[in-house]
């Protein structure tokens, strides 16, 4: 019987869930549409529509990989989610150049 327990337990723990993502810019609140999200456990690339939305089918304790050009990386821990949540992507910070100081002459 406690066999059974750990067994329906350990089943329970690898159940999978529907979560609907989608992907917002945090300057503009448009979505993002050529982001990659990729479940951490099993390398699975998950498709994102046009308007910023992907369907993601994995365990809760899986971890999306977000990553957009321009923007910067973001792991999100699905345990920690609810079934329907956005991910506000920060644009990089882009360094600007440091004008070159003429060198002194002696």
């Amino acid at each position: 019987m406690l066999l059974l327990g750990f067994v329906l337990v350990a089943a329970l723990a690898q159940a999978q869930k529907n979560y609907a993502v989608m992907l917002i810019d945090s300057k503009t609140g448009n979505p993002i549409t050529t982001a990659t999200i990729k479940l951490r456990s099993t390398g699975q690339v998950i498709p994102i529509s046009q308007a910023g939305n992907a369907l993601v089918t994995t365990i809760p304790q899986d971890t999306l990989l977000v990553r957009a050009t321009g923007y910067t990386d973001r792991e999100i821990l699905l345990a920690l989610q609810s079934s329907a949540f956005s991910v506000v992507m920060q644009p990089k910070i882009k360094n600007k150049p440091v004008a070159a100081r003429p060198k002194k002459s002696h």
